[in-house]
């Protein structure tokens, strides 16, 4: 694996502990993301999420789970040369990065709270890792409740030099499918960039009771691997509405869901566009999987199934990445991942994932 340059498609920074008290308007600074002590103990406070609790591992962590999680960087990731440092040590060449705790952003109710806070995220953001471009692509943050003011955002982070942007991977109660998207999905495919819709930004709070309790009861396992399976909403509501046919150049990608459904998920929507075809509406001018075939991307990380169904997604639309530095992803042993999980891929197809593909989709020099 040495012989390859690797870029990791889901990455992570921590926002500045002052980013939004110092940037969004004064008349929302006491709802803005914070951290509070509560009977002892530290919670990320978050509106519209449950209060997340953030010394429960303390005690339990191994010495490798000191390296993850920002836990034994002060600095979250915003230190480059601390962050350059353990790419190195990782074996990875550049990064697409996104928010850390600002993922949840989309919980909250009021949609211009959401976008001062997404402006401000944008704009420091782009401050730390804009003149990078050879090494970081930083995405913007890009709320959907109100369509008109996304579209103006959208517009203003193409300006910025924002060459991916982040939308909430569902919203229940006006999802992808509906018509009221549309001049979002024209203002995206015009200035390029890509869209992305990563695992964990649901439009309301799902995460369980008994998240970060001593006596849970199930559901964090449950909410991990659930929320990764959301990654086949988008796919399947922006292809069969229409909106991939209409704007043939937007490019979608689902981050940090896995992919070893992929193959399921396009075979069923080509067999069941066929089959019922008398009931389907919009009537499409190709097969659903040629529209993912030539617009989408799916990233993962540690999941070998996604390289065994090769032979009915391709490797062109996969992405691999490390999710530095969670618990759940492969840093510090991101070669060793790639060398085990890629066992028996082709040398070609290796390359196109762990660096063409991102190389290509983000214009990484």
């Amino acid at each position: 694996m040495s012989e390859f340059k690797v870029i990791s498609a889901d990455s992570h920074v921590q926002e500045d502990p002052l980013l939004y008290r110092e940037r969004v308007p004064k008349k929302y600074r006491d709802r803005v993301p914070h951290l509070e002590e509560r009977d002892g103990a530290r919670y990320y406070v978050m509106e519209g999420k449950k209060p997340r609790r953030l010394d429960i591992a303390a005690g339990v962590a191994t010495s490798e789970d000191q390296d993850r999680e920002f836990r034994s960087d002060p600095s979250g990731g915003r230190d480059l040369d601390r962050r350059l440092a353990d790419m190195r040590r990782d074996g990875i060449d550049a990064e697409v990065i996104y928010a850390n705790e600002t993922l949840a952003l989309y919980m909250s109710p009021d949609p211009e709270y959401q976008m001062c806070v997404a402006r401000a995220f944008n704009d420091w953001a782009i401050e730390l890792f804009g003149a990078h471009r050879e090494r970081f692509v930083p995405v913007a943050a890009l709320p959907v409740s109100d369509v008109d003011a996304a579209v103006a955002e959208v517009e203003r982070i193409a300006r910025l030099g924002y060459r991916s942007a982040k939308i909430p991977i569902t919203v229940k109660d006006r999802p992808y499918n509906l018509p009221v998207y549309e001049p979002l999905w024209s203002a995206v495919e015009d200035t390029g960039l890509v869209l992305a819709l990563h695992a964990f930004t649901n439009d309301r709070d799902l995460y369980p009771e008994d998240w970060g309790e001593l006596d849970g009861v199930g559901g964090a396992l449950d909410f991990m691997v659930m929320r990764m399976a959301d990654g086949m909403s988008p796919i399947s509501l922006l292809i069969s509405a229409g909106v991939a046919m209409r704007h043939p150049k937007l490019k979608f990608a689902v981050v940090e869901c896995g992919a070893g459904w992929l193959a399921w998920l396009l075979y069923a929507l080509d067999e069941q566009y066929e089959k019922k075809h008398m009931w389907i509406q919009p009537k499409l001018d190709l097969r659903p999987s040629e529209y993912f075939a030539r617009q989408g991307y799916v990233t993962f990380g540690d999941d070998p199934s996604a390289l065994r169904n090769l032979d009915w997604t391709g490797a062109g639309n996969l992405m691999w990445g490390s999710d530095y530095p969670h618990d759940e992803g492969t840093f510090p042993h991101s070669r060793e991942v790639i060398e085990r999980t890629f066992e028996g891929v082709s040398t070609e197809d290796k390359h196109r994932i762990v660096y063409g593909n991102a190389a290509a989709l983000y214009g990484f020099d």
